[in-house]
Order: C-alpha cells, then structure tokens, then sequence
C-alpha cells in the first residue's frame, strides 16, 4: 500500500507532459491520495499551477512547493521523478493502482476503528453494522466516477455484429433457431409446471454449453447434486438409464467408466454447482468468485430472504431478478433463471402456458429478454432402438429481440436427453465414440 516511487513515477508523467494533469485529477481526490508528505507537496504545487493556468514546467512546481528551508531547492528531486517516466500516457495506469493503495489505506484505518467499535459493550450489534455498512459504503463512494466512451461502445458492438461474441447457443437447435442464442449481459427464464422437465431442459443447456467451452455454473435448489449428476451420466452415455443409476440396477461398468471419463475430462474446471447455498449473498459471492460464461438458477422461488423482511414474494422476486440482471451486466454473463408456474394453467382445458401464468409474473415477465415454457403434451413413439421418445414444446412467449414461436423437441426420460425435432438421440454420437468433442447439436 506504499508505493513511494509508483507515486514518483506518476507525477513525473504530469511534468513531463502537463495534458496528463486533465487524465489524472479525476482519480486523485485528495492529496493525502499520495503517501510521501513530498509528493503531496509536489501535487497540491500542480494544482495551484494547473488552476491558475501557469506553465508547468521542472521550475515553476520547485518554485511552487513551499519550502521552509530557504537554502533547499527541490529541482533536484523533482527532475528525478522525469527520469523514472517510461511514457507519460502511463499516468492514467499508476493513478489507477495508486487509486486502489489509497483506498485500501482508507479501509485499513476504518477496519481499525469498527474494531475499537466491535468492543464496545455499550453499543448496540445493530448500531455496529450500521456504522459499518456506512464507512464502507462512503469508501466506495470514493471512487471515480465512469467515464463513457463512444469510440470502445463501437468498436464492442461491431465485434458483437460480426464475431457474435455477445451471443451464447442453448445447444437446442430449434430454440437456437427462434432466439438466435442467449445474449451475456442479459437473463432468460425457463418456466413450467412441476414435471414439465424444465430441470431437465436447463440440465441439456448446461452440457451442451459445457460442450462448447463454456463455464457454467448451477444452483440446484430443489435437486441434490449427487441426483443432477446421474443426469449429466446418462446424457454422456447412451448405455446408462437414469433410472438404473437411481435405483443401482442393471449397470454395467465399462458403462459407467466411459460417463465418468467423459465428465472428468471435460466437465472438470467448467461446469460449477451448488445445492447448499440458498440466500442470494452466498450465490452471487460464489458467482464472482468463478466468473461463469452461464449461470443456471433452478430454481429461484427457493431461494431464502432476510426473515425480517415482510414484504410479499413478489416483490422479494423481483430483489432477485434486478440483482441478477445488473451481475449479468458486470460479469458480462448470461443468466438463465428456472421458476414454476402458477396454477392458472390448470384451469384451462389447453393447458398451454402464457405469460400470466408465471409465478410472481409481473418482475419475471419485465426483467427476462427471453421467457421459455416447457410443456410435455405427453405424445410418444417409439425409436428403433425402443427408446420411447415424448415430444416436449418449448413455447418462446417472450423474446424482445426476435420472434416468439413454439419449438417441438424430443425428450428421452432415459437417457435425460432434449433433442432436436427430427428425434436424432446425441447418445449415438456419444456411443460412437465421438461424444467427447465439439458441441452435441
């Protein structure tokens, strides 16, 4: 938190080419900001020079630092600080680092006096956090302010034009087709009925994402992860059937040997899941932490809130979802959160979702880009190999970039697989041996 020659190097930059003052006064608020009582010295002589309109120059800031000792010329010193300049175009790099010293110093004295605090029988625990919540909050207020610039928002938006680098593939084909891919910065939501295979839809994305390169992270909320990762086994092989791993029969173990190599030398490192994490504090910490090209949130209506807070759960959803959409934003991720429906859709003779039958509708219906239904009709067939395959429609109700239509897709409960609609199973990729490479779809 002592740079005394970074700090050196940074006002020799101003001296050597006086512009950097106009880059460097937004990120040096006070003159303590700089350790060294000379370079603070040094500093407030630029800013009188710098208000007055006055050269700066090597002689004018000597002149200008207030020295007791009238037999003392700090020429000398100062010239040493232009000899340590690499370029001056590096002054906004060293006042950012500087920047982030000085904070930490500030936050260091702070943490001291919360801790003479903490101690302090006579106040209240209550009081304490207040104090603390405070102190921190005006430390980052201490921070400068965002600057915007056009000339960076082009040059982001052609990249996403022409390389696609904002968009993310479901790995679902015919959901692919009608919402051109998930967008980073941004959240869809799944939603259906309880047994609509909404989990098992997430859970295809999330291979299938993995697949690509791609880091997910999931937060299992209704399903133990031990249970999410039978899935992802039987997805892998074609000779698993879920239901066997669950109830331990009928496996085979060259079977089970083939998923698991698979799961290890691609899963490992990109796919992140959690079951036991159940307020937002500890998801979104968990989510910095990993900086995740996806996260999948199944699914929210689970998660716990402050039991002090009284308001209803729609408004607490919509804590959710706003948080949720500004760390999508920050991360520069893609969020796809799962949510149950109401039972509205019960009472109609068609059963087909819409937009109002989501629970807590009015925050997800606003916040999401995308809202995907699952509805399982319960129509089958047969496959050659006797794999009975059901046709799940996932309904794109809401899609603000694009159109909404209904996507057929098959769905074996076998295998836990979402296929695209001519029925063509992944697992036999998988059983060819080619499974370990490249995206399934």
């Amino acid at each position: 938190m002592k740079n005394i020659e970074l700090e050196k190097a940074l006002l020799g930059c101003i001296l050597q080419d006086p512009s950097q003052m106009n880059v460097v006064k937004s990120w040096v608020p006070s003159h303590d900001f700089f350790y060294s009582d000379f370079n603070q010295r040094v500093w407030l002589a630029l800013v009188k020079l710098d208000k007055t309109n006055e050269d700066i120059d090597l002689n004018t800031v000597a002149d200008a630092i207030n020295v007791v000792d009238t037999d003392y010329s700090p020429l000398y010193e100062i010239t040493g600080f232009v000899d340590l300049v690499i370029s001056p175009k590096k002054s906004e790099g060293y006042a950012k680092l500087l920047h982030s010293d000085w904070l930490r110093r500030k936050l260091d004295k702070q943490i001291h006096v919360l801790s003479k605090t903490i101690h302090d029988d006579s106040k209240e625990t209550q009081v304490i956090l207040e104090d603390a919540h405070t102190t921190i909050g005006n430390i980052i207020n201490l921070q400068p302010a965002k600057k915007f610039d056009m000339i960076s928002l082009l040059g982001k938006t052609m990249d996403s034009i022409f390389n696609a680098t904002t968009l993310i593939n479901t790995g679902i084909a015919p959901l692919d087709k009608v919402v051109t891919g998930m967008t980073r910065g941004e959240i869809t939501i799944i939603a259906g009925r309880p047994g609509s295979c909404k989990t098992s839809v997430s859970a295809n994305i999330a291979r299938n994402l993995v697949h690509q390169g791609k880091k997910v992270v999931m937060f299992n909320r209704e399903m133990p992860n031990t249970e999410m990762m039978k899935k992802f086994m039987a997805m892998e092989c074609s000779d698993i059937n879920y239901s066997n791993l669950r109830s331990n029969i009928g496996l085979k173990n060259e079977s089970i040997a083939k998923a698991s190599n698979i799961i290890s030398e691609l899963y490992d490192g990109m796919l992140y899941m959690f079951d036991d994490i159940r307020d937002m504090e500890g998801t979104f910490r968990e989510i910095k932490s990993i900086n995740p090209d996806v996260v999948i949130d199944d699914h929210i209506g689970l998660i716990e809130h402050d039991p002090k807070d009284r308001r209803d759960l729609r408004h607490k959803i919509g804590d959710v979802t706003r948080g949720y959409k500004w760390l999508a934003k920050a991360q520069n991720m893609s969020v796809i959160l799962v949510s149950q429906m109401n039972r509205n859709v019960e009472h109609r003779n068609d059963r087909v979702p819409r937009l109002s039958d989501l629970a807590e509708s009015g925050n997800l219906e606003q916040d999401a880009e995308i809202v995907v239904f699952t509805h399982y009709p319960w129509v089958s067939r047969y496959g050659d190999d006797g794999n009975s395959e059901c046709y799940l429609q996932l309904i794109v109700a809401k899609n603000r970039y694009g159109n909404t239509n209904l996507c057929e897709v098959g769905y074996y409960g076998n295998s836990c697989l979402v296929t695209n609609s001519e029925g063509e199973a992944v697992s036999k990729a998988n059983s060819a041996g080619s499974g370990i490479k490249g995206s399934p779809f």
